[in-house]
């Protein structure tokens, strides 16, 4: 039985949650071909806020069955203020942990952290690293009168991070290692996760990362001009792979015999190291299947989208971002219609610029821990839990990917596909010959 700890959520409880759970597209293989397998997860209305999760004694008792905990749940708001990150990541991980200390029959403690939470270092070891503050210190900052948080700088508590989503999640893993080493915890650290790779079905996505938003606005021909080293690593790696290796750390540590005084073992699950993918080579991607996926409605079509130049990247946001938007703002006021491209731009690089951290740098991820749990598996067992990266054909998982984004994130159905490709060619030559027709233009006020 698997137990799954769900919120209520707009008045609907966890039974109805389930239900709708279950309608989800990435269930569709999986129930055509056992329609009963939903009977072996049970829901449990709960939040992880709360002590025991709010969950009543006698439902308590369920964990008697329990063996294996996984804990995902996290808030990955890259702008959220340090005290509302630090409650909902780290503070909740606490409670998780207490309920643990209440299962007798544990053997594995699965944390699910992120590859960057050291981002501040170059060179990331699958270890623990040390950190300037302590959870008690970062904690009483989090208690600052008023509820309100404190300025989050660099210099004052970021310790060289982007954002507090990092921050958090680094705490979470010292508060792990300093206080809860009684338990038998395992740190899987994935770095910019994507679709699935091979199951329940390929290129399935949930649009969360960073990563889906900009091929979503790729290929809606809103995104034209971004901040990124294009030779830069961009270590993505598919979600069915980092779940297949949450699965085999979790095997590992149960017929491993837990000491205290051991080390926590750490997981990157990252590709950079084992099968490396540029930023040049996705938005080539990008643009190869904008034009063989087109959205319905697109607005322009990609240019040249990565800017390695800051300067040069905010001049082609004013050409290529923000007067198309002017221009389609001012056509739909003068049809009487409500103008809304700038506002859309607004948001768009509001987003795109905390994401410029990402896009300019790159990390090495030491993966020995991974390679070594690889070698230890069954030829079977590897089948059956995929987390080799090294076998990844990124042409073939970017076509999945892109045609995914479009299928489960913008929500366009396949059979609209031809249809898209007339359109985005017709959008194409009118542009053209409007730009064609300014040039014209231009040079013959030139000449007189």
């Amino acid at each position: 039985m698997i137990y799954v700890l769900i919120r209520n959520k707009r008045g609907m409880p966890a039974k109805e949650r389930k239900t709708e759970l279950f309608r989800s597209k990435i269930f569709e293989n999986v129930l055509m071909k056992n329609p009963d397998i939903s009977n072996k997860v049970q829901c449990i209305e709960g939040d992880l806020t709360r002590e025991n999760f709010g969950i009543s004694s006698s439902r308590m008792n369920l964990m008697k069955n329990v063996s294996v905990v996984f804990h995902l749940a996290a808030s990955v708001k890259i702008d959220e203020s340090f005290r509302d990150s630090f409650i909902n990541n780290v503070e909740t991980t606490k409670n998780v942990v207490e309920v643990c200390r209440q299962i007798k029959n544990l053997v594995a403690f699965v944390h699910t952290s992120t590859a960057y939470s050291f981002c501040n270092r170059k060179e990331v070891d699958e270890k623990i690293y040390t950190m300037a503050r302590s959870y008690e210190e970062f904690k009483n900052i989090a208690k600052v009168e008023n509820n309100a948080s404190v300025e989050i700088t660099e210099e004052n508590l970021l310790e060289n991070r982007p954002n507090t989503y990092t921050l958090t999640k680094a705490i979470t893993e010292k508060y792990l290692n300093d206080f809860c080493r009684d338990l038998p915890i395992v740190i899987v650290r994935p770095s910019i996760v994507g679709s699935t790779w091979k199951e329940p079905s390929c290129g399935w996505n949930d649009g969360n990362s960073g990563a889906d938003y900009v091929a979503a606005l790729g290929l809606k021909g809103i995104l034209r001009s971004m901040l990124c080293d294009q030779a830069k690593i961009f270590d993505f790696v598919p979600s069915d792979a980092v779940v297949n290796l949450m699965l085999a750390a979790a095997w590992r540590k149960s017929i491993t015999p837990h000491r205290s005084e051991d080390e926590i073992p750490v997981y990157n699950c990252t590709s950079g190291s084992i099968n490396p993918f540029t930023w040049s080579q996705f938005y080539k991607c990008l643009n190869t299947h904008y034009w063989k996926y087109p959205s319905e409605n697109t607005f322009l079509y990609p240019s040249k989208i990565p800017k390695k130049n800051y300067y040069r990247n905010r001049l082609c946001i004013a050409m290529h971002h923000l007067l198309p938007a002017m221009l389609a703002d001012v056509f739909q006021v003068a049809v009487g219609r409500k103008p809304k491209m700038m506002n859309i731009y607004n948001k768009v690089h509001k987003k795109i610029s905390r994401m410029e951290y990402f896009c300019t740098r790159d990390w090495k991820f030491n993966a020995r821990n991974v390679q070594q749990l690889l070698e230890r598996m069954l030829e079977q067992d590897k089948q059956s839990f995929d987390f080799d990266i090294s076998k990844l054909n990124w042409d073939r998982y970017m076509e999945d990917y892109f045609l995914g984004i479009r299928r489960f994130v913008l929500k366009e159905d396949d059979s609209t596909i031809a249809r898209s490709r007339k359109l985005v060619l017709m959008k194409y030559y009118c542009i053209l010959l409007a730009k064609s027709g300014l040039l014209f233009g231009f040079l013959y006020i030139l000449t007189f």
